[in-house]
């Protein structure tokens, strides 16, 4: 079950994270960071709060 969800939640990690990148490095650090904060520590979260009983 874990395997399920862990592969693509990587998958978006790891492309959530280079959009992230490449928009910071378009605009500034802090309009990468404010993406970050949305679009990989959320689904990050949601994903452990899965799998805290």
């Amino acid at each position: 079950m874990v395997v399920l969800i862990g592969v693509p939640l990587t998958v978006h990690l790891v492309l959530v994270t280079w959009l992230c990148v490449a928009v910071g490095d378009r605009t500034s650090w802090r309009v990468g960071w404010l993406m970050a904060a949305g679009g990989v520590f959320l689904p990050l979260a949601l994903f452990v709060a899965f799998l805290v009983p």
